[in-house]
């Protein structure tokens, strides 16, 4: 089974949240720079116009609401 177009947009979505959350705690990202605009740096280019606020909000919501902890 392949991935869609759409799935593989979302995974790099959520894995650029990811990285700005790192970089962010290590402070390597500008005070100024927003997680959206890190995410359009981040995404190739190929994927960009699957990227939408709507897919953006819904994906933090869904990371936000099924937070895992390690144990």
């Amino acid at each position: 089974m392949s991935l869609t177009e759409q799935e593989k947009t979302a995974i790099l979505i959520s894995q650029a949240m990811t990285l700005y959350s790192i970089y962010m705690q290590e402070g390597k990202i500008p005070e100024h720079q927003s997680i959206v605009d890190f995410i359009l740096k981040t995404i190739p280019k190929q994927y960009k116009p699957k990227v939408t606020m709507e897919l953006i909000d819904d994906i933090f919501t869904f990371i936000s609401n099924n937070n895992m902890e390690l144990s």
